[in-house]
């Protein structure tokens, strides 16, 4: 009997473990912060220290809506971890920046979240982590392609309605 995989059966397969590893990492943070950290402001949290942006952005990048965004922001102002400040080429607009103290907690959120994930990764065998030493990369630059694809498209698609 033939076992190898399908597009089809890895798509079903992802989507059968990707909720299972986010709750796991979920139930993890909840049960060993000592605040309400989530997954979600951590993500935040690295892509505007890797680029400073606005909310709308923010918003644009994650697909949610501007409230929910807004949102986020704001609960990311007041615990100290963003500021906004003002963007230089365009004075309507606040440009989100990360605090010092928003870098400390990322990275020790990021590091205890790795670690607590190697915890259980070292049951698999030396070639299980050879095999996604190549799937993940390549998981990782589809993605991206198909992320940057989609944002070109919807750029296209807002310039045409503003004509």
């Amino acid at each position: 009997m033939d076992n190898t995989w399908s597009v089809h059966t890895l798509s079903e397969e992802l989507m059968r473990i990707f909720p299972n590893l986010g709750r796991t990492v979920a139930a993890y943070l909840r049960d060993n912060n000592e605040e309400e950290t989530t997954m979600m402001q951590v993500s935040v949290l690295y892509q505007i220290q890797e680029r400073s942006t606005t909310a709308s952005e923010l918003a644009k990048r994650r697909r949610v809506s501007l409230q929910s965004a807004s949102v986020l922001v704001q609960g990311l102002v007041e615990r100290g971890w963003i500021i906004r400040v003002p963007d230089s080429t365009d004075r309507r607009q606040f440009l989100l920046q990360i605090t010092p103290e928003g870098l400390a907690k990322a990275e020790t959120t990021r590091n205890q979240i790795v670690n607590y994930m190697a915890g259980f990764l070292e049951e698999l065998s030396d070639e299980e982590v050879a095999a996604a030493q190549i799937f993940l990369p390549a998981l990782s630059r589809i993605l991206t392609q198909h992320m940057t694809a989609e944002t070109t498209l919807d750029e296209r698609q807002r310039a045409l309605q503003e004509e």
